[in-house]
Order: C-alpha cells, then sequence, then structure tokens
C-alpha cells in the first residue's frame, strides 16, 4: 500500500500506512481539531463490488450501535466520496494487534483470562443488540496504549445466522472458524462466536491457531478437516490450568450445543478459572434487557476467598437517612460530661425519625432470617458509580469435571467455588460426546458424584450443572469423557 491512495479528507492530515486487509487499507491521520490521532479505513478501489461497498457501509452501522462499549472500537464517522469509494473515521489504537503479539511475546495466563473475559463482555453485547460478529480472530482484536482490548472488523457481521445475511463473496477466517460454518451448515450464530472466541484465546496462550500444525500444511483445505474432527489439542503449557484446558475444549466443541451457549456464559467460566487461581477477578461489562449497564461484582479488596461471580442487575435505590441537624447555638460546657442534655424539639423529632427507622430496618431483617427461604441466602451490595448500593445474584460456579474408570463402571466427581447448603446437581450422561447434550438429565443430591454402570471398554461422557433452591443455575461444566474398565 501507499500513501498516494489515501484519501484527502477535511480536518485530517495524513501521517503514514498502518496496514492492508482483503478489500482495505489502513491509514494514520492526525485530527486537526481537536487533536488527536485517528485510523482511517479506506476502500480499494480494485475489486469494489457492490456487495463490498454495501458490506462496508453495514461495519460502520454496526461499530457504531456499539461504540459505547469499552472493549469495541469506536468509530467517529464515515463517508461515501463521489467517486464511489468509502472510509471509516476510529479510534486508532497502536500496533500491534494480539495477532502479531502473540507470534513473539508469551502472554502470561492472568493476561489471556482477563482479555477473554473483556472481549466476552463485547461479544454478549454485540448479540444482545442482534448482532453476530462472524470474524472473531486475534487479528482483529487491538489494543489501546492503556493495554485495554478493542475488538474491530465487524464486516462481516450480521443480525441473526441465516445465510441470506451475508453475501456468497464474503469468506471467513478458516483457524479460528467453528465447523457448522466452514461446512455449511450454518451461517454464524452465537455459539459460532463463541467458539471462534475461545480458539482465539487458545491462540494467544499457544502463538498460533489452536488446529495449525508447525511445519506441516496449513492451509485453508488442510485445516477444515482438522476443525470438523480432530479434538482441540492440548495447549502444552505447563502453567496452564487443568481448569482452563477444559473450558476451551468444551467452548470450541464441535457441536454447537454442546459449546457455552452465551459469550455470558463462557465469560464466567473464565472468571471461575480466576477465582480458582486466586487471580484479581474481571468484571464482565454487558448491557441489561433494559439497556442499562449490569456490571460483574469485582473482588472484596484484600479478600479474594469471600469473592463469588456476580452479575449486578439494577434495584430501587436505598434512601438515605440525613444526619439529625445540629443545634443552632454551640453547646457551651466544661467537658462533654457536662453538656446539657436538653435539645430543641426539632432536633429531638429528627433524632426519634432515625430511630423509628432502624427499628423497622431491623424488624424487617429479623423476619426474613427465616432459613428456609431463598430470601434468607446471604447476598452482597456494592456500590455503583453514583454511591447507591446494588443487590448482587450469586450464580453458583462452573464445575470442574472429572471421571475415574472402575471394573463394570465411571465415577464422575466434580468440585466448585462458593458451594452453598442445599445445592443439587443436574446430570446428562451419554456414549459419547455429541449425544451429552440431548441426553436425560438426572438430578443427583447430597454428594458430587454419580456412578454410571457400563460394559469395560465402553465410553461415558457426561456434563453437570450446579443448580440451587433459588432457580439460579451455574454455567454447565465441560463435557467429560472416560473408557469403563
Amino acid at each position: 500500500m501507499s500513501a498516494e491512495h489515501a484519501p484527502h479528507i477535511p480536518g485530517l492530515e495524513l501521517v503514514r500506512p498502518l496496514g492492508s486487509g482483503g478489500y482495505a487499507d489502513v491509514y494514520l491521520y492526525e485530527q486537526q481539531s481537536p487533536r488527536m490521532n485517528v485510523a482511517v479505513k479506506v476502500l480499494k478501489r480494485e475489486g469494489l463490488t457492490a456487495a463490498i461497498r454495501r458490506q462496508f457501509v453495514d461495519e460502520a452501522n454496526t461499530m457504531a450501535q456499539l461504540a459505547d462499549h469499552p472493549y469495541i472500537v469506536q468509530v467517529f464517522r464515515s463517508e461515501q466520496t463521489a467517486d464511489g469509494g468509502a472510509y471509516l473515521v476510529m479510534k486508532y489504537y497502536p500496533p500491534p494487534n494480539l495477532a502479531v503479539r502473540s507470534r513473539t511475546d508469551r502472554m502470561t495466563v492472568e493476561e489471556v483470562l482477563r482479555t477473554g473475559i473483556q472481549l466476552a463482555s463485547a461479544v454478549e453485547t454485540a448479540h444482545r443488540a442482534g448482532i453476530i460478529h462472524r470474524d472473531i480472530k486475534p487479528a482483529n482484536v487491538l489494543v489501546s496504549q492503556y493495554g485495554q482490548p478493542g475488538l474491530t472488523d465487524f464486516g462481516i457481521a450480521g443480525r441473526g445466522g441465516h445465510a441470506e445475511d451475508v453475501d456468497e463473496d464474503v469468506g471467513v477466517s478458516v483457524p479460528w472458524s467453528p465447523p457448522e460454518v466452514l461446512y455449511g451448515q450454518s451461517n454464524g450464530d452465537s455459539r459460532s462466536d463463541v467458539y471462534s472466541l475461545a480458539a482465539t484465546l487458545w491462540h494467544l496462550l499457544v502463538g498460533r491457531s489452536p488446529f495449525e500444525q508447525p511445519g506441516g500444511d496449513n492451509s485453508a483445505y488442510a485445516l477444515m478437516p482438522r476443525i470438523r474432527a480432530v479434538p482441540v489439542p492440548p495447549t502444552g503449557r505447563a502453567d496452564v490450568p487443568v481448569s482452563l484446558e477444559r473450558l476451551l475444549s468444551h467452548a470450541m466443541a464441535k457441536k454447537p450445543d454442546s459449546r457455552p451457549q452465551t459469550a455470558l456464559e463462557l465469560a464466567r467460566g473464565l472468571q471461575a478459572v480466576e477465582q480458582e487461581q486466586r487471580l484479581p477477578r474481571t468484571p464482565v461489562v454487558v448491557l441489561d434487557e433494559e439497556g442499562n449497564t449490569a456490571v460483574a461484582a469485582l473482588p472484596a479488596a484484600g479478600r479474594p476467598e469471600l469473592d463469588h461471580d456476580r452479575t449486578m442487575v439494577r434495584t430501587p435505590t436505598s434512601v438515605a437517612v440525613p444526619e439529625p441537624p445540629r443545634p443552632a447555638r454551640p453547646v457551651e460546657a466544661e467537658d462533654e460530661e457536662d453538656a446539657p442534655t436538653t435539645i430543641s424539639g426539632g432536633v429531638l423529632l429528627a433524632v426519634v425519625g432515625v430511630l423509628l427507622v432502624g427499628l423497622v430496618g431491623a424488624l424487617v431483617w429479623a423476619l426474613g432470617r427465616d432459613e428456609g427461604t431463598p430470601e434468607a441466602q446471604p447476598t452482597a451490595s456494592v456500590r455503583t458509580q453514583g454511591g447507591a448500593p446494588t443487590r448482587a445474584i450469586d450464580y453458583p460456579e462452573q464445575p470442574a469435571l472429572d471421571a475415574r474408570s472402575g471394573s463394570g463402571s465411571v465415577t464422575f466427581t466434580w468440585n466448585y467455588v462458593g458451594v452453598e447448603e442445599g445445592d443439587f446437581f443436574q446430570v446428562r450422561v451419554a456414549d459419547s460426546e455429541s449425544e451429552v447434550v440431548d441426553a436425560e438429565v438426572t438430578t443427583v443430591k447430597d454428594a458430587a458424584r454419580h456412578t454410571v454402570a457400563a460394559a469395560d471398554g465402553a465410553l461415558v461422557c457426561a456434563q453437570v450443572t450446579v443448580s440451587r433452591k433459588s432457580g439460579l443455575t451455574s454455567p454447565r461444566s465441560a463435557i467429560r469423557c472416560q473408557s469403563a474398565g
């Protein structure tokens, strides 16, 4: 690419080219007022079709709709030129993107978990707006000068999973795409974005895409059969916990129904790994059904063992009781013991009001102490930026599932953070991983284990969910398979 093809844009001065993609070039400009750097994505003239031009306009509209999210690249404006070209003016993120960085730097597990939760927040927000990204990959994750990721390139995003949403000539990025998209069974939905996000995190841990073979044939035609049939390989890193390996494998399951069904479910699984590793909890930032910001609670300062996975929802703001007014004239006394005990009538009324409010609050609290009701379970309160307390929901953590073979049986056991009295479990068991999601549910109480009778050598697969009396459930565990005998 060359600077000579960069358009003249009023109010912007060209600095230098930044990079080139399939149908667009990206340049660094300096905006004159207010003065700041911006990135400008410009449509290439060669090979330009009506479909690509429409796709470019759709990208601008989609990113603008999601621009308030902290982990989605902001679009400032979009213009179509008189000669049929077009450009986007976006927030500038300095190089490198995560694809370039992962080739040279070894990202820590903590950093990958944090990035995954932040990107899952962005993806969940897009999904709640009815937008499927369809091209999540390391190259489409930029990094701000403050280290925050920015998801970009919504060029082939669409609304829903229907083939008519995208033109036939729009391609996908094979190494990070799920089997159902590569083989034309789906045009993408929330579960395909979950797969691509998990493949991206695997890439960040290893430095290459999950099914790429170093030194082997890694063309699209060689990768596609591996993606469809080969199990997700382990990362091979000793510092990657087993729980994270399982979660990524679960999220890249071959069948869409076997994956976490939402980006939020994947984010909670990543948070559970953070807590297991005693890492600071990364908040999930999404919009609730009413368009308000809902944020997963941050850890209690210095007390990670007390932290639980919570997604905050808005409740009525509590009313703060003002302190009683001070007397109009100062009290004169030799010392505190000699101070007069009489107060004015207005102050007395204020004090009585405060006492009555306190007594009513105590009575309500006492009546709610019946341990047999869900309302009696303690929930934490955290404060929003405005200072108003917001109730938090105690979701059970995603369980980690293990399996042990025995003579004529397989025993599954599981554990999870934040065990509460009365928790019970929903277990699905089948003869293969793909059949687990449709298997009959067995309820298990009193013990975090379940033994399945099977002929020696027979494969048994299972998945478990934690349930509470309140009706809340955990994300489903990764599917675990083991042969009997």
